[in-house]
């Protein structure tokens, strides 16, 4: 049986709010995933050109509609890598949009390892 641990290889966090990524690289770090954060949306493209990602997590409230953006560039250009969108609530205007968009999944803020490890699993195993 695959697990988690040795089924995601990297992922990339695109979220302005710092607190979150802090405690999520405790997280994947303590499990012994690979994790890569940023807090400014306008550097993704530098860091999928420079890493290889299977997973890419993005803050749905990103302002002037950059999480768009995103989802488009990624699926675009990296349409193997799993993406995963993080809302403040369960908005199914927007969940259908971003759906739309290619986005594979999303989570609801505030979200635990469990809720995250069980998303995961449902596209790695």
């Amino acid at each position: 049986m695959i697990t988690l641990k040795t089924a995601i290889k990297s992922t990339l966090i695109i979220d302005k709010d710092d607190f979150n990524n802090t405690n999520l690289i405790g997280v994947f770090k303590e499990k012994g995933l690979m994790l890569d954060t940023i807090s400014d949306e306008h550097d993704y493209i530098e860091k999928l050109e420079k890493n290889q990602y299977d997973c890419v997590m993005i803050d749905g409230e990103l302002p002037n509609n950059q999480t768009n953006k995103i989802i488009d560039e990624i699926k675009g250009n990296y349409p193997w890598i799993l993406v995963v969108i993080f809302l403040k609530s369960a908005d199914y205007t927007k969940i259908i949009k971003f759906v739309r968009l290619g986005a594979d999944d999303f989570l609801v803020k505030p979200f635990t390892w469990d809720d995250l490890e069980n998303l995961l699993r449902h596209y790695y195993y």
